[in-house]
């Protein structure tokens, strides 16, 4: 705690003589009474290197003298227990003055870097005794001073907000600067993949195994990315806000896509020379073996894939990339392409498989990110995902998938 004494009689006259040629504040005022002043209510404080002098919120009632040491000056940040440092003060200078004009709350922490002795003049003490009629001018110019003092106090939070807001421009350009540079380095990446694995592609019985090599890739940079970002989990869609809305809205707009998956398939039918007289429904056919069912173990593995990797998908997707587009970008219409670009993005990843997977990919992929944008959270897009892959995949038997 810092430790107060009273000033003796032979420290006044050397201190007078500092006051008045260290600070302006002193400047013409009377010398016998600043004396007496010091000497009824003069105190010297000492403070060991890490105390608070001022603390930002107490009652400013007293205002200080820098004799010795150095201090920092504080701002709490407009968010959260973060503080700013503002500015300095070390011997000569005056803190806390102010309270002279206002007699408000403090707008700032002042705290010891280092130990220091400073003179403490309570504002009370100050006006102890002055009971005179002010003249009108003079009045005035009090009621001027204070309102100078509020609009400073007001200038300091609004400083900081300003700095607050550049800090955070600088770090999200920053943090964008290495989402781009991630983004690039994974499609380049992939297209070396892809290129490389063909020949294996060929010889695999399922062409699906590389593209699960080819997510759980995808994720692990997803998952490190999000980790080292300078934003909170739930901006990426880890959250559970607002998932009961989300999920009923899953479940209602799927609905349309459902139908829209049959009817997809009715087109080709009519139309594909190929699937001519194939059925409308039918369980999932492996399209590699010849057309032909897969046993019951082989299919229930097929479906329990399918669970464990449609989360990663959207993970991928929504997470990785949708979540930050819609962070980074500064367009007015940031939403629209932030669900363009990454559900390009992600389309491309499948065009391993094959160009009529990756296109029919697409459309879906836009209903995804628009259904995320609107609450972002997984939650709801995933279980869409799930519905809307499970009914396609294995009950319609989409071609292609």
């Amino acid at each position: 705690m810092p430790h107060e004494v009273a000033l003796i009689e032979s420290q006044i006259p050397p201190l007078i003589d500092r006051l008045m040629a260290a600070s302006t504040l002193f400047h013409g005022v009377d010398r016998p009474a600043l004396a007496g002043l010091l000497r009824a209510a003069g105190r010297r404080v000492r403070l060991a290197a890490g105390e608070d002098l001022i603390v930002e919120g107490e009652p400013a009632d007293a205002l200080y003298f820098v004799e010795s040491g150095r201090f920092e000056v504080r701002k709490r940040a407009t968010q959260g227990d973060q503080t700013h440092a503002i500015g300095e003060a070390s011997a000569g200078a005056v803190v806390g003055e102010v309270a002279l004009l206002d007699r408000g709350t403090r707008s700032a922490t002042v705290r010891a870097l280092e130990d220091s002795e400073v003179l403490l003049l309570r504002i009370g003490d100050l006006h102890a005794g002055d009971h005179a009629v002010l003249d009108p001018a003079t009045q005035m110019r009090l009621n001027l001073a204070h309102e100078i003092a509020g609009r400073v106090r007001h200038s300091t939070a609004s400083s900081v907000h300003h700095l607050e807001q550049s800090l955070l421009e600088a770090e999200t350009r920053a943090e964008m600067g290495r989402f781009m540079s991630r983004v690039l380095t994974g499609t380049c990446l992939y297209m070396f993949a892809v290129a490389v694995m063909q020949p294996v592609k060929d010889m695999l019985a399922d062409p699906g195994a590389i593209s699960a090599v080819i997510l759980l890739c995808f994720a692990v940079a997803t998952v490190i990315n999000i980790r080292t970002s300078m934003f909170p989990m739930s901006a990426y869609g880890f959250t559970l806000q607002g998932w009961r809305p989300a999920l009923r809205e899953a479940a209602l707009f799927s609905l349309p896509v459902l139908a829209l998956v049959v009817l997809a398939k009715w087109v080709l039918i009519q139309t594909l020379p190929e699937l001519s007289g194939a059925p409308l429904f039918g369980w999932y056919r492996h399209s590699s073996v010849g057309h032909t069912n897969l046993s019951s173990g082989g299919l229930l593995a097929v479906i329990v894939a399918y669970v464990l990797i449609v989360p990663l998908q959207e993970m991928v997707a929504r997470s990785g990339m949708q979540s930050s587009f819609m962070m980074f970008l500064r367009s007015r219409h940031k939403v629209a392409l932030s669900i363009f670009m990454s559900t390009l993005l992600f389309s491309a990843t499948h065009l391993h498989l094959s160009a009529m997977f990756a296109a029919l990919a697409f459309p879906v992929g836009l209903f995804w990110g628009w259904m995320y944008s609107r609450h972002r959270t997984l939650v709801g897009v995933t279980f869409s995902h799930l519905v809307i892959g499970f009914w396609a995949i294995f009950v319609v038997s989409f071609p292609n998938t």
